[in-house]
């Protein structure tokens, strides 16, 4: 691969992004996003997470997981199976790795392509957990035990959805990988948000997702719902972590987990109103189509983060973007749930960035505005201008408005349903249409369930322990749907949480994050209002044009560095 240097000084900036920070840190911005191109076009990736002296809890953690074990002693590589841990001691069969699979050393610390579109596919890569030992009993036969003290280092080999994206999202354009991966840093250094939650897994913190996001207003504070996977307790207790990590001011009314046991093999996800359903048999798409007219059915029909961005519209004049999806329906089915694995882009970050910042040093006096109005009429603006992702049926060959996805926030995946009504629908395949503005968001994975919802049982448990970073205790004022607030006013603030675990009655459970607040973000703008520009975004869709003029604008700087 050739690596091209760029000269910055002879670079010009129209229109790059619409964001109206200081010149140097937007300079800087772009200078460490050319540091960084190194990435090929069209390429899968995976990355190196690198536990040293694991304990027991990790190790069985990954041998849960069912990955494939290499162990590495001295200068061997031989294969772990049969892999069973008894107390502190590891117990395996080694045998010689199959010349199927030609090892790769991976790197620990940049991003690691793999192949999988070919003859020679490396999938096998992102199952693999790689133990370094300083010694093992050889128990005869093939049979091995290793004390857990021994492994001094594990390595898991795991997707790097970053990188991958980076290298696909524009590749139908033409348009080089490393392109997007600009994109990513200069939105990432510039990023506003919504509350993080981080969960306790057994053995350390973790992100989970964020909470009510999208709820820039006091008359836009919602319920939120977000399912905590793989929260474990710890001391008969849930342990999660609620940050602000940007600039901005959260204020929490209430978080309490919804505690729902029910039958194994079964998920269960709440719905923004509230209901909890349950998927016991998901049906993929029969077809996928944007559009655009592309297939993307491989793209939507499993949850493996590959993506569809919803930028097929690039190619054509409209502003929005949709899939279109297909599924069989049951003969006597009336109702479905329509499950997505999807996510806000970072781009619509940049987007949104970029409106506001025309109001220059007027900024404050419209948020000061817009925090009087109606919640009625900023959820009607907010579904005008295509922020959340809308739900169509087709009925009698017009597209009928169903329901629509609450904003989900860029930083994580987050599993969501609506239900659907089909009983004036007789037709054997049922069309479904999620459209959104031009690269709004991001969907991985749908499905639809015409099964019936399970009776579960559901505990609501509300919070016992709550304190801020200063030790107050904070839980009276998230315990309840009130008029009390939890403020995270700076960078930096967070509260740990504990919630008492009630005792199982089904085969398995899941948690629930039950939130409710907004939040408002924090801009330091100068210079004047561009009125006359301002304007225009009174029109219905305005923002879903906006994006895509200023992705048109980005193409044209990406090509005019390349020349």
């Amino acid at each position: 691969m050739k690596t091209r240097l760029f000269n910055i000084r002879k670079l010009k900036f129209p229109g790059l992004v619409a964001i109206q920070k200081s010149r140097f840190s937007r300079y800087m911005a772009i200078l460490l996003a050319f540091l960084t191109l190194n990435v090929l076009q069209g390429c899968y990736y995976f990355k190196v997470n690198t536990y040293r002296d694991p304990t027991s809890s990790q190790v069985s953690t990954l041998d849960h997981q069912g990955k494939n074990f290499i162990l590495h002693f001295n200068d061997r590589m031989l294969q772990l199976s049969n892999v069973e841990l008894q107390g502190k001691e590891l117990y395996g069969e080694i045998s010689e790795i199959p010349r199927l699979q030609p090892r790769y050393i991976a790197n620990p610390v940049k991003p690691n392509r793999y192949l999988k579109k070919s003859a020679y596919n490396q999938t096998y890569l992102l199952n693999e957990v790689h133990l370094h030992i300083d010694e093992y009993t050889d128990l005869g036969n093939n049979k091995i035990s290793i004390p857990i003290s021994s492994i001094s280092k594990a390595e898991v080999y795991d997707k790097d959805t970053a990188t991958t994206t980076g290298s696909w999202i524009l590749a139908g354009l033409g348009v080089a990988a490393g392109a997007y991966m600009v994109l990513l840093i200069i939105v990432l250094i510039f990023k506003q948000s919504c509350p993080f939650i981080y969960i306790h897994d057994g053995d350390n913190y973790r992100f989970a997702g964020e909470i009510f996001s999208g709820a820039i207003q006091p008359g836009l504070e919602r319920h939120d719902y977000l399912r905590l996977e793989g929260i474990q307790p710890i001391d008969g207790r849930y342990h999660l972590k609620v940050t602000n990590e940007v600039k901005e001011i959260q204020h929490i009314n209430l978080m309490q987990l919804l505690i729902i046991d029910h039958p194994d093999n079964t998920q269960v996800i709440n719905d923004k109103y509230g209901t909890t359903h349950s998927i016991s048999a998901p049906a993929k798409p029969l077809t996928a189509v944007t559009v655009a007219g592309d297939d993307i059915l491989s793209l939507v029909s499993d949850q493996d983060e590959q993506l569809y961005h919803f930028n097929g519209a690039a190619t054509t004049s409209h502003t929005s973007d949709a899939v279109i999806l297909s599924f069989e329906k049951p003969e006597k089915a009336i109702t479905g749930k329509l499950l997505i694995r999807a996510k806000n882009s970072l781009w619509v970050e940049n987007v949104f960035s970029g409106f506001h910042d025309k109001f220059g040093r007027m900024y404050n006096a419209f948020d000061r505005r817009e925090e009087k109005r109606p919640g009625s009429e900023l959820r009607e603006l907010m579904l005008s201008q295509g922020f959340p992702l809308l739900v169509y049926i087709l009925k009698n060959g017009e597209w009928v408005l169903s329901d629509f996805y609450e904003i989900a926030g860029p930083m994580a995946f987050k599993d969501d349903i609506l239900a659907i009504d089909f009983s004036e629908m007789s037709d054997p395949v049922v069309q479904i249409k999620l459209e959104a503005g031009f690269m709004f968001w991001e969907i991985d994975y749908a499905a639809l369930d015409f099964s019936e919802n399970y009776n579960v049982s559901t505990t609501t448990v509300e919070v016992s322990e709550a304190i801020d970073e200063d030790q107050t205790n904070i839980a009276p004022m998230i315990n309840s749907d009130d008029h009390l607030y939890y403020t995270q006013p700076v960078i930096g603030n967070e509260a740990s949480l504990a919630f008492e675990v009630p005792a199982l009655t089904g085969k398995a459970r899941t948690v629930i994050l039950h939130s409710k607040g907004y939040y408002k973000v924090l801009r330091d703008q100068k210079g004047k209002a561009e009125w006359k520009e301002l304007r225009t975004f009174r029109e219905p869709g305005r923002m879903q044009k906006f994006s895509k003029e200023l992705y048109q604008q980005y193409l044209s700087f990406w090509k005019q560095a390349e020349k």
